[in-house]
């Protein structure tokens, strides 16, 4: 339970980050920004911060193939984009049409790019820490026979 909290906590930063500068770019265009977008913002990172960390968090048994790879993360952004057209709506961001749809596909993408390229870093950083930390051990392992 405290890995599931640790990750969510970690992708609700991200993808609250994310949301928040495509909020910001998409607000440049407009004169004002309304108050109550910030809380309805964290409604949208929470679900969607859910979602991400059960995305992420189910291993399966045996390894997953290129083609099954792609269908499972086009299944995740699609996942994110009923939610975030679903709260759209809701919180009266955009009209239900073609173009609110594009609008929304176009959004998702881009914060869900923002929270690949985060979370690559993010985990390459860790990746080499532990690289590090094995060496180290290995080093110190080696020097005392």
């Amino acid at each position: 339970m405290k890995t599931f909290l640790g990750e969510f906590f970690k992708w609700f930063l991200i993808i609250n980050t994310g949301i928040m500068v495509i909020v910001w770019l998409n607000v440049l265009s407009e004169e004002s920004i309304w108050i109550e977008i910030f809380p309805q913002i964290f409604c949208a990172s929470f679900l969607t911060s859910v979602v991400t960390t059960v995305f992420f968090s189910i291993n399966p048994k045996k390894p997953i193939g290129m083609p099954m790879r792609v269908i499972l993360f086009f299944g995740h952004y699609l996942a994110l984009c009923v939610i975030i057209m679903t709260l759209g709506v809701l919180f009266d961001w955009f009209t239900l049409s073609v173009k609110g749809g594009i609008s929304v596909g176009l959004s998702v993408a881009g914060v869900y790019f923002l929270a690949s390229v985060t979370s690559y870093i993010l985990s390459k950083e860790e990746a080499n820490e532990m690289t590090n930390a094995l060496k180290r051990f290995n080093s110190m392992s080696n020097n005392e026979k």
